[in-house]
């Protein structure tokens, strides 16, 4: 019981992570982009791309916070 409480609370704070992380490259794509601009080559040019092509970046964050809000849909119990 507390091992499935747990795992389906790490997944509701990914699914919280993956909306937020959505939602704010939405309003502001170049700059969210840019904010994660660290680490590997690989990471640091994906972060270019999506900062020079914010219609690209918008879909891409969008589908990110959609699949955290399905995420979150699928650990939610039904209530009668």
């Amino acid at each position: 019981m507390t091992n499935n409480l747990m795992t389906r609370r790490l997944i509701q704070l990914g699914a919280l992570f993956l909306i937020g992380d959505g939602v704010m490259g939405l309003l502001k794509p170049r700059w969210h982009s840019l904010l994660w601009h660290f680490g590997p080559q690989i990471a640091r040019a994906a972060t270019e791309e999506l900062a020079e092509h914010p219609n690209t970046a918008r879909a891409i964050y969008l589908a990110e916070a959609a699949i955290g809000a399905a995420l979150a849909s699928c650990q939610t119990p039904e209530v009668e």
